[in-house]
């Protein structure tokens, strides 16, 4: 990566980066996201104030007319959510373990983050708030006590969601490989009309994997987010690495406890950012398909740079206002069947020569009929006036 955020890294931390600094000038920034493995993520010492960029970017405030994602269940496959966020109250469900119980808490942090991202509700003195803030969270826990996942735990956190009556799931994390489990899975949820968003995640890319995007994003029925920074250049996934649309992947999330943020970055994040999205759009297109929702998200992206040396990611960038407003997204032009011969315009037959010599006769002798009436008129009214005969008296 290049420029300020290049200069600051984006550092790995369990499929969520810790993100460049995005306080305004002077403003004290909000930490990172703590990852120590075993400790659990307490409230963070600095409450946002500034807006940050990727939310200066999508500028959610201006579809809030519109929609601001009421009637919507976002799921949270991830680390919990913490219903104890108070820019969270309201807007969490119970949800559901893998292993069994509630997922409204969360020790790690990342889930709160991205459920934070999506729908944390606007407060005053706040610079921050969630893209669709009247949408619900329903979290969704996978990860083990040292927050990590597996394909089995992965699919049993598709289908719990699925049952639960999500309308967008978001996955921030995946994994190497698929497995029969896994693409049931997905499987599922698409056949249940849930609009899959999946953060790509770059440690497949790393280990080797195949394909590097890693899973779910890989599955064709998914819709598979990479990460741009504040320069427009790619996440950590390869350019044109199978992704099928890009977003900010630098933001503020919402800590477990308290009022206060983290700063928090990467696929993961980008993905959030789809996800809050997506759920304006089912709200305010509720007739629309997950299908039709997906297309209307990568027709109305902005597009990518074309296939030359200066391409710098695979897919387009999310646009949210063309996304949820726009009447007629972007499409690719129908094709054109080739001719199979010739193509002759039908055409009237015309009038024959002769016909045509006696119409132009007749025009001309009633043209001469009308010019000789003309001239008698005007010399009869240029002569002297007759006078008035005399009434002879009678006689007697």
């Amino acid at each position: 990566m290049t420029g300020a955020a290049g200069v600051a890294g984006l550092l790995v931390a369990v499929g969520v980066l810790v993100a460049p600094p995005v306080a305004a000038a002077g403003a004290e920034e909000p930490p990172p996201l703590p990852t120590t493995a075993g400790r659990c993520v307490g409230p963070s010492p600095v409450t946002a104030r500034a807006t940050p960029w990727a939310v200066r970017l999508l500028a959610p405030q201006a579809i809030w007319p519109l929609t601001r994602g009421a009637g919507v269940v976002v799921a949270v496959v991830d680390t919990g959510v913490s219903a104890a966020a108070p820019a969270l109250a309201g807007a969490v469900r119970a949800g559901a373990d893998v292993t069994g119980g509630r997922a409204d808490s969360d020790c790690a942090g990342r889930g709160t983050a991205l459920a934070g991202i999506v729908a944390a509700r606007p407060a005053s003195g706040v610079g921050t708030t969630g893209i669709a803030p009247d949408a619900e969270i329903l979290p969704v826990r996978i990860t083990d006590p040292n927050r990590r996942t597996s394909p089995a735990r992965l699919a049993a956190g598709i289908r719990l969601a699925t049952t639960a009556g999500a309308d967008v799931i978001l996955v921030g994390t995946g994994v190497a490989t698929a497995t029969p489990e896994l693409t049931d899975a997905v499987r599922a949820a698409v056949d249940h009309d849930v609009l899959v968003v999946a953060a790509v995640d770059d440690r497949a890319q790393q280990s080797g994997g195949e394909p590097p995007v890693g899973y779910p994003a890989a599955f064709p029925t998914t819709l598979a987010v990479n990460a741009i920074d504040v320069d427009g250049e790619a996440g950590p996934v390869a350019a044109g690495a199978g992704t099928d649309l890009a977003a900010p992947g630098a933001g503020l999330g919402t800590a477990p406890q308290g009022s206060g943020h983290y700063r928090v970055g990467g696929p993961a994040v980008a993905a959030a950012h789809v996800a809050g999205v997506a759920a304006l759009i089912r709200s305010y297109h509720p007739e629309l398909t997950q299908a039709e929702v997906r297309a209307r998200l990568e027709r109305t992206a902005i597009p990518a740079p074309g296939d030359g040396p200066d391409r710098r990611f695979g897919a387009g960038t999310l646009d949210a206002y063309a996304a949820v407003a726009a009447l007629a997204p972007r499409q690719a032009a129908p094709p054109v069947p080739a001719p199979v011969g010739p193509v002759v315009l039908p055409t009237a037959p015309g009038p024959s020569r002769a016909a045509r010599v006696a119409g132009l006769t007749a025009l001309g002798a009633f043209v001469a009929t009308l010019l000789v009436a003309a001239a008698a008129l005007t010399r009869r009214g240029s002569g002297r006036p007759r006078p008035a005969g005399r009434i002879r008296a009678g006689s007697g």
